[in-house]
């Protein structure tokens, strides 16, 4: 994501998954088994955060483009 400057925006995918991963490891924890959980931590976590980082780099890559086209 080294195109976007903005620290807010690099901040959304940390955010994101860390929200995931709670909500999805909280029901996950219900089981007892520690290696479920913490598989379940783990993937939903790096799932959300590359989904994330990707959309967001595709709006900024796509508004870059069209404010470019408009000069």
């Amino acid at each position: 994501m080294s195109d976007v400057d903005s620290p807010v925006l690099r901040l959304i995918p940390y955010l994101a998954a860390f929200t995931v991963a709670v909500f999805l490891g909280l029901p996950a924890m219900g089981n007892g088994d520690l290696l479920t959980t913490v598989v379940v931590i783990a993937v939903a976590y790096f799932v959300t955060y590359y989904l994330v980082r990707y959309v967001i780099g595709l709006i900024v890559r796509n508004r870059r483009n069209s404010t470019d086209d408009q000069d």
